[in-house]
């Protein structure tokens, strides 16, 4: 079954992490495809779906899904909005990928600092997107756009946004990201 849809007249594109189904359509992108050796899966549980797993930060340092089907998204989106709690970390970032940048250009946006408590829905400007490739910052990227955007990820990372130096903050071991619904606004 489709889970990513038109939601409504301000939601041009949604997955709704609340059925079991949203995870199927997610692969691991981890630091393997290095030499690292960072594992991550999405799961479903009573009622929302996990991004989770362990980071390891020798030879790699990221953990990482992404989403199997392409996205088409109207010319209007400003944002992505994510309705999730997390486990406390820093270092959580949504990924997109684009038509304009293809070889492995990713566009990153950190998720801010999230309490474990409650669900709260996070705003995501395309516009903090920062452009990276292999942890390296590409600042003659265009700049991003949602005509352009063709996949999506989590992400779990020691690397600064759009490339960088390792922050010593991000700790390795084990993670968990809940996400109830990301949707493109």
């Amino acid at each position: 079954p489709a889970v990513a849809r038109a939601a409504s007249s301000d939601t041009s594109w949604t997955i709704d992490f609340t059925k079991a189904a949203a995870a199927d359509d997610w692969s691991a992108v981890d630091d393997r495809i290095m030499g690292g050796s960072s594992m991550s899966k999405l799961v479903y549980s009573d009622g929302s779906t996990s991004f989770q797993g362990e980071l390891i930060v020798e030879g790699g340092g990221f953990a990482s899904v992404r989403y199997g089907k392409e996205l088409v998204l109207a010319n209007d989106v400003e944002a992505f909005v994510l309705k999730a709690k997390s486990d406390g970390r820093l270092g959580y970032k949504l990924t997109v990928q684009t038509s304009a940048m293809p070889g492995g250009v990713s566009y990153q946006c950190l998720l801010p600092h999230m309490g474990s408590e409650e669900f709260a829905a996070v705003r995501l400007p395309l516009s903090t997107f920062k452009p990276s490739l292999r942890g390296r910052p590409v600042p003659d990227a265009p700049p991003l756009r949602a005509a352009d955007i063709r996949t999506i990820g989590l992400m779990l990372s020691r690397y600064e946004v759009g490339g960088g130096g390792a922050k010593a903050s991000i700790q390795p071991g084990g993670f968990r990201l809940q996400i109830q619904n990301i949707a493109a606004v």
